[in-house]
C-alpha cells in the first residue's frame, strides 16, 4: 500500500507546475523572428485562416512572498511562441484571465493565462 501512495505522489507532482510557457532557448533564429511577427487578434481577421489548434500561455508567480508580478504581456508571449511552433502566424479569439488566488493547477499564487486558436492567415 506504501508503494502505491508513493507511486501516486510522484505521478501526481510531475504534474503540479509543468504548465508554463516554452523555453526559447529550443527555438531557431528562424523561429524567434517568426515569433516578433505574429498577430494577436481577440476576435477573428477579416482575411481567411486555416485554424492550427488551441494555444495557451501562462504568466506565473510561484512564490507567495514576492510581489505578485504577473502580465497579460509574458503570456501572450507564451501563445505566441506556441502558434510559431504549430507553424501558425497569428492566434485568434484570444483571451486573457487574471486569477488573484491561488491557482492549483499551475502551482501559482497569482497568475494570468491567456488562450487562443493559433492559425495561419492566407
Amino acid at each position: 500500500m506504501k508503494y502505491y501512495l508513493t507511486l501516486s505522489f510522484l505521478i501526481l507532482s510531475s504534474f503540479v507546475g509543468c504548465a508554463a510557457n516554452p523555453r526559447i532557448d529550443n527555438l531557431s533564429s528562424a523561429d524567434r523572428a517568426r515569433v516578433s511577427q505574429v498577430q494577436i487578434f481577440k476576435g477573428q481577421p477579416a482575411q481567411p485562416f486555416q485554424i492550427l489548434g488551441q494555444v495557451d500561455g501562462l504568466s506565473c508567480n510561484r512564490n507567495k512572498y514576492e510581489a505578485q508580478d504577473v502580465s497579460e504581456s509574458e503570456a501572450l508571449e507564451g501563445v505566441k511562441i506556441k502558434t510559431v511552433l504549430l507553424g501558425g502566424n497569428a492566434a485568434i479569439n484570444t483571451l486573457c484571465q487574471k486569477n488573484s488566488d491561488t491557482d492549483w493547477i499551475n502551482n501559482c499564487w497569482a497568475s494570468v493565462k491567456c488562450i487562443g486558436d493559433a492559425v495561419k492567415l492566407k
